[in-house]
């Protein structure tokens, strides 16, 4: 789990590219990996995901799902949204290969089903930041409301 990470951080999260004004995709994943800011666990159930949030702070905890644990694309989707309504100080992700995030032709999904969760405050702040830039040029519509409205 924690290879296969490390490795969409750095093959894809890390890379420039053009669709995202030259910045990579994710511009802070790869500070983060290599400040071991990132942790990866594996989903075991509810109450294991909320004791290894419980101190979060700046980190970036995912929570990858394995067998017999693998949730469909709409029952993830629902997971984060109830999970987020919990927790408002954080932002979770779901991320699923059946759940495609695309910006300008690049695909951003890393293959995975799995919860992606961070502080609400330090994650807005980085949003922020890359407003001021041309970071959100390429994004649509749907991808804007599929990634800022949660």
């Amino acid at each position: 789990m924690e290879n296969q990470v490390e490795d969409w951080i750095n093959d894809l999260l890390s890379v420039p590219n053009p669709a995202f004004a030259g910045l990579p995709p994710c511009p802070y994943a790869k500070k983060a990996w290599l400040e071991g800011n990132v942790e990866v666990e594996k989903f075991v159930n509810y109450d294991k995901l909320e004791e290894g949030i419980k101190n979060l702070g700046k980190k970036v905890m995912i929570f990858v799902f394995t067998y017999p644990y693998l949730a469909s694309a709409d029952k993830l989707k629902n997971l984060v949204k109830w999970l987020g309504d919990r927790h408002p100080e954080y932002i979770f992700y779901a991320e699923h290969p059946d759940i495609i995030e695309e910006v300008a032709g690049v695909k951003m999904n890393s293959g995975m089903s799995a919860i992606i969760v961070q502080d609400r405050k330090d994650l807005l702040e980085k949003r922020a930041d890359l407003k001021k830039t041309e970071y959100y040029k390429n994004w649509n519509t749907d991808m804007k409301e599929q990634i800022f409205e949660r």
